[in-house]
């Protein structure tokens, strides 16, 4: 079976993947130079990725990254798409691809006897990939379909919107292929030799030993030698206007924020659920302080986000309203950034830090989501941050660091974007920043 995991860029539902939420993890290299990572899990069932470092931040054409990532499982030098299909199927496997702005990732889920024939897939799809130019017809399309799937979400949207706005290029380089810049064959075959290099790669194994994995990379890995050059994160800010047809208009208000596995994340993510605004109870109202503001807000919503990436983040508030009411949502939740940095209660800050840590440990359950995080920590930080460790991280947060951070955010050039009716959407400067 084939599936196709998409991660919208809108706000997350839990912590970003700075945390694993496994008992152990081991990182090594293999011979051929690419990394390997094992996470311990008994079970009858074992899992694999390829964890590839780069994603849209560093695609050399607009969209690239996307079409690369549906690329993965087609056709190559020893296996038609179909054959690929149908052994799966009768293995009982599961075979998906995922994109991020850092990294693409092609995963496999499988009975532990059938470990050495999907890592033999998974190996196939970096290195014996054809790019075939009637094959990339169908893939155009699967694209294509994606983008206006993730278009048709405002929410999404307008997030795409605010990285723009906030990084330009790099990280404000968008996860979805445009029709505005189309792609051609070319250009991904192009960007898999840039991308498919010895040490942009790890290969991940759950409920596989790390000695196995590092044979499967050895065995079905052949890539060229070589390590992309990822430009460092450059910080704007700035101000997007969307112009679109919505039930309800869509505002985002951020501030450049701070790489995961940071102190000042930590102090982030707590001050992120202190904010709060999602629903924790069910038929209960928002949690936390835009919560509470929201529900004095007719058909408002307000919620925090913290996301954090390698070498930067973007920490602000969502807000979506019906046209009467954008304006003053807007500005509610500008108001409540501002009465943050004077500090917190102590009840606040006990919630939040609690939220924080539930979200820890518990927001990556999935197999799919233990392989991605340990692949990335594994390429970019080159060691495992455990659960464990993110809880320590949040219990050495203090309620004057969150206030800090706070302040500091304010004191940024701010980054707004605003999707809907834009007659009735505020503008960046009319907010009391």
């Amino acid at each position: 079976m084939l599936a196709a995991r998409r991660a919208f860029a809108s706000i997350p539902s839990s912590a970003s993947k700075a945390y694993s939420t496994t008992a152990a993890a081991q990182i090594s290299k293999a011979q051929n130079g690419v990394t390997v990572a094992s996470i311990e899990e008994a079970g009858p069932t074992a899992g694999l990725s390829v964890v590839v470092n780069g994603g849209s931040r560093v695609e050399s054409t607009k969209g690239v990254a996307h079409v690369l990532k549906n690329y993965g499982f087609k056709n190559n030098a020893k296996r038609t798409a179909f054959r690929i299909t149908r052994e799966t199927e009768l293995a009982g496997g599961v075979l998906s691809a995922n994109l991020t702005r850092e990294s693409i990732v092609y995963s496999a889920e499988f009975l532990s006897g059938d470990a050495a024939q999907f890592a033999e897939v998974l190996g196939d799809v970096v290195s014996n990939q054809k790019f075939q130019d009637h094959e990339f017809v169908d893939v155009a399309k699967q694209t294509a379909a994606e983008s206006a799937n993730a278009a048709s979400s405002p929410e999404a949207a307008v997030f795409e919107a605010a990285h723009a706005a906030a990084f330009r290029n790099g990280l404000g380089n968008s996860i979805f292929a445009s029709r505005a810049s189309p792609v051609n064959n070319a250009a991904v075959k192009s960007y898999a030799a840039e991308l498919f290099k010895s040490g942009n790669i790890a290969l991940v194994g759950s409920g596989l030993s790390l000695e196995t994995v590092q044979k499967f990379a050895e065995t079905f890995i052949d890539v060229p030698a070589g390590q992309s050059t990822v430009p460092a994160t450059k910080y704007f800010g700035g101000e997007s206007r969307v112009e679109a047809a919505s039930a309800k208009n869509h505002f985002v208000l951020a501030f450049e924020g701070a790489p995961l596995n940071s102190a000042e994340y930590a102090a982030a993510q707590v001050l992120r659920f202190a904010l709060g605004g999602e629903q924790r109870v069910q038929f209960a109202a928002a949690a936390g302080l835009l919560g509470e503001t929201a529900a004095k807000l007719n058909g408002a919503e307000l919620k925090a986000f913290n996301i954090g990436y390698s070498d930067a983040g973007l920490f602000g508030v969502y807000a979506s309203a019906p046209s009467s009411g954008i304006a003053s949502a807007a500005a509610a939740a500008a108001e409540q950034l501002k009465a943050v940095a004077s500090g917190i209660s102590e009840q606040d800050f006990a919630r939040a830090v609690a939220q924080a840590k539930f979200a820890a440990v518990s927001g990556f359950e999935t197999r799919l989501d233990r392989l991605e995080t340990v692949g990335a920590q594994a390429l970019l930080a080159g060691k495992y941050t455990s659960a464990a460790d993110a809880a320590a991280a949040l219990d050495k947060v203090s309620a004057s660091d969150v206030a800090k951070v706070a302040e500091k955010l304010l004191s940024g050039k701010a980054t707004t974007a605003a999707l809907g009716d834009l007659y009735s959407l505020p503008y960046a400067d009319s907010l009391s920043l």
